[in-house]
């Protein structure tokens, strides 16, 4: 731990904070080894670990802003002052529970009114509305998947211009990974783990680099045919004046049309000359 005082930026907080959220143990889940009721109480807890922790290494001034805001937010939320800090997993549970309740009603009555507007019969929804196994398991997936989110404007406002992680950093997040697999899988589950994330590794690096290779392939043809464009502007242009000066044979007969388009087309030469000698301010 650092000093009492802290002895890091709320940037570099804000970057300490994001690199010790619980994404090994969405991974697991990912990868099929364990279960969201296995995990979410674990990433529930590792999740405010990480804050405790992270806002114990920022300095004063940025403590003294996050118990600002969180006081701001309770009075928001609670209608009073001292209900800041994380919230219990009492709280979370329903909190997300009421989230999954409301958008299975949302989409409820969206689909009775789709065919009440179909139909001018009663509608009868074939959508069968979650059960309490079912609306569990929802629930433990949300707060596992919700572990790892952040607040996207605080991260806008801390991790703007930061592309990549710190060298120090990932590798703190590496031992954090095999740290989570050790302890909570065996060890043919966690050899496992690593080769299925190797391969995921391997499959985002060559997806990436043909990305890239595609990207150039799409530059080179953008150049290609901004070029031939131009080529092509350029020969329709000396087209023009070549047809506006020689007309069929048949307009030659009229002299003083003749004469008129001769003309005309020395006047164009003439500007188009005067605008090519004048220089650009």
């Amino acid at each position: 731990a650092g000093p009492i005082w802290g002895d890091l930026t709320p940037q570099e907080t804000r970057r300490l904070y994001h690199t010790l959220l619980p994404r090994s143990l969405v991974g697991l889940n990912e990868l099929g080894l364990m279960k969201p009721e296995e995990l979410a109480p674990l990433a529930y807890e590792a999740r405010i670990a990480a804050k405790g922790y992270a806002r114990s290494r920022c300095d004063a001034t940025g403590r003294i802003a996050a118990v600002l805001f969180e006081e701001y937010r309770s009075l928001r939320d609670y209608g009073r002052l001292g209900a800041g800090g994380s919230m219990t997993w009492e709280q979370v549970w329903n909190k997300y529970e009421a989230q999954i309740v409301a958008e299975e009603c949302s989409e409820e009555l969206d689909s009775l009114g789709a065919a009440s507007t179909a139909t001018t019969a009663r509608p009868k929804s074939n959508k069968r509305m979650l059960d309490q196994e079912e609306l569990t398991s929802r629930i433990y997936l949300r707060i596992l998947e919700r572990s790892c989110a952040t607040n996207q404007a605080f991260d806008d406002m801390f991790l703007s211009g930061k592309n990549g992680e710190d060298s120090d950093l990932a590798e703190i997040a590496s031992k954090l990974d095999n740290g989570v697999r050790e302890i909570l899988l065996r060890p043919q589950e966690n050899a496992r783990a690593i080769k299925i994330t190797q391969q995921m590794d391997k499959q985002r690096e060559k997806a990436e680099w043909k990305r890239q290779k595609q990207l150039e392939r799409w530059k080179k043809k953008l150049a290609k045919r901004r070029k031939e464009s131009q080529s092509q502007t350029v020969l329709v242009e000396r087209k023009e004046d070549t047809e506006f000066v020689e007309s069929p044979s048949t307009a030659w007969s009229d002299p003083q049309r003749v004469y008129v388009l001769r003309i005309m087309a020395g006047t164009r030469r003439y500007f188009r000359r005067l605008l090519e000698d004048t220089p650009s301010r």
